[in-house]
């Protein structure tokens, strides 16, 4: 069977979380189906034949644990994701935000890949509004830390990137923000402000005070127990008043933290904290 086409049984798949479990990173409460898949994204990635050559490899490789963790986390893809939230969010919330004297916090709570990180300081840039915000952004790799902190992002995507750009009705273009000295990469400038959580698997340090979180297209590839223990986390995060964002396929309907929000805007699932 090649590796494009291997599919991880839930004994071996419930083997990796052991192997993972042991070594800090523990996915047990991650949806399996979803797991599964980014598992048989990484076999195949690697050229491994089945679940045997990966544990053989992460048990063989302690080096080799950050490069999965890399690989495994999902990415964003591509940058202005759904342009409409982003126009809510850059038209309707950070006005928001910005109110009052302190300056404010905004966290981007999901695992990003950079597209996300770099779409935010964009749109705060072209508000005039990146060096009077403090943000902070969670990342689980080494890897991709070195990968957002140079502005290397897949350009693969830069057709789409741009089209998204041109939706959100932006004040430029995307090629105006890639580097003037680095060929195929954003100015890494935009990000240099950044406060970096490292996180491995679940969010165990957050910051206080925020007025803006986003964890968007996150929730989806985590079980109930998970999804609840991450909104705990989200909502004791921020200030009354301050905005949750989630992905549009992702809801705060039926969860424990429901009645501590209304709902900002149900279409880009915006949501405001209680006061």
């Amino acid at each position: 069977m090649s590796t494009s086409n291997y599919e991880i049984g839930i004994v071996d798949t419930r083997a990796v979380l052991k192997i993972l479990t042991s070594m800090g990173y523990d996915f047990r409460d991650y949806a399996l189906t979803a797991f599964k898949r980014r598992l048989e994204h990484v076999i195949a990635l690697h050229g491994l034949k089945n679940a045997d050559g990966l544990m053989g490899k992460l048990n063989s490789q302690p080096e080799f644990i950050d490069q999965f963790i890399h690989d495994i986390t999902p990415s964003t893809t591509e940058m202005f994701r759904d342009p409409s939230f982003w126009r809510v969010l850059r038209d309707e919330v950070l006005p928001e935000v910005f109110k009052g004297p302190s300056q404010p916090k905004i966290w981007l709570a999901a695992l990003d890949s950079g597209e996300e990180l770099y779409s935010l300081a964009i749109i705060l840039k072209e508000q005039n509004l990146l060096d009077k915000v403090q943000l902070y952004a969670n990342y689980s790799s080494e890897k991709t830390l070195a990968r957002v902190k140079a502005g290397t992002l897949d350009m693969r995507n830069i057709e789409t990137n741009e089209a998204n750009y041109l939706r959100l009705n932006g004040k430029s273009t995307i090629h105006s923000y890639l580097s003037t000295t680095a060929s195929h990469a954003f100015d890494p400038s935009l990000v240099e402000g950044v406060n970096f959580i490292f996180q491995k698997t679940t969010i165990t340090e957050a910051p206080s005070a925020v007025r803006l979180a986003l964890f968007r297209n996150r929730m989806i590839y985590q079980n109930h127990f998970l999804q609840e223990k991450t909104l705990q986390m989200l909502t004791n995060s921020l200030v009354a008043g301050g905005f949750l964002a989630l992905g549009v396929k992702e809801t705060l309907e039926n969860t424990n933290t429901s009645n501590k929000f209304t709902v900002f805007n149900d279409n880009e699932k915006l949501y405001k904290r209680k006061t």
